[in-house]
């Protein structure tokens, strides 16, 4: 395991996918800060001009990082779609593999799927195969195509799966979505297994304002799901994307995580509260 507070030391290769908003940008913001200079960060997402805008927020915020844009469609399962995405990414911006400490993949790319219907109403075969081919099928693909590219234990490899409660608990109208999360965690437990060199972190934000939250909140299927986020937001304890992203943060830097093992940010956050009032 790598020491605690050696994560963000190294000059790194980062990969985003989702990065144009909410949860993405907040990490592309801060990830910008956090590692060193000459770092390349590659922000991944279909929407190239929301991308553009978070691009010059970094370099205003820090010159020192590459920041690189690729127009990315996790749904696009097309046969050759994913094959040597990295690999143009390094060519195409002179980068060699070589430059660099580390190498780090951020999942964070997801959709809630069809949140208005019960999982007995899930009748159209073609959307319940879009739904995964985007959230599941896509990011395995993707997956697959960074460590074509990034293979061996030099440079170290890291992956950051963002994940959710729902995957552990089973949330109302949100079938399609608890599914996916639930397989895409099993998924990086068996890649750990496999690749043990591989540092994977599998990580629940919690409760985030963000546009996907507010969707969900419009449009769920369940009374009682909606009754429960109206109770969130009155009492405060939605938190913004940069305060999710913080968190995060601070579980990378001190690096003390089971590889691959469900971190919720819920239950750290309590446990972080709990130490710190153990000392007086």
């Amino acid at each position: 395991m790598e020491k605690p507070d050696q994560m963000f030391h190294k000059k790194s290769f980062i990969a985003i996918t989702g990065a144009s908003r909410g949860i993405g940008k907040s990490m592309a913001l801060k990830f910008a800060i956090m590692f060193p200079p000459k770092s390349v960060l590659v922000l991944m997402a279909r929407n190239v001009g929301a991308m553009e805008i978070v691009r010059t927020e970094i370099i205003t915020l820090t010159p020192n990082i590459t920041v690189i844009i690729r127009q990315y469609d996790q749904g696009k399962t097309d046969q050759g779609y994913f094959d040597g995405i990295f690999d143009r990414v390094l060519s195409e911006n002179k980068i060699t593999k070589g430059d660099f400490e580390q190498v780090m993949l951020v999942h964070n790319c997801v959709s809630t799927g069809d949140k208005d219907r019960t999982a007995l109403q899930h009748c159209d075969g073609d959307r319940v195969r879009s739904y995964f081919n985007t959230n599941l099928c896509g990011m395995i693909l993707l997956n697959s195509s960074f460590f074509t590219t990034f293979y061996g234990p030099s440079p170290v490899r890291v992956v950051v799966n963002i994940s959710s409660g729902a995957a552990q608990r089973p949330a109302p109208s949100l079938g399609l979505y608890s599914a996916g999360k639930a397989a895409r965690d099993m998924f990086f437990r068996v890649l750990s297994t496999e690749e043990p060199t591989v540092r994977i972190l599998t990580f629940a934000p919690g409760a985030v304002d963000t546009v996907m939250l507010q969707d969900l909140e419009e449009n769920t299927s369940s009374s009682a799901f909606q009754t429960m986020f109206e109770g969130i937001r009155k009492d405060g304890k939605l938190l913004t994307p940069e305060a999710a992203v913080d968190d995060l943060v601070y579980v990378l830097q001190e690096n003390k995580f089971n590889n691959a093992e469900h971190v919720d940010n819920q239950y750290m956050k309590y446990e972080k509260y709990r130490e710190t009032h153990l000392k007086y």
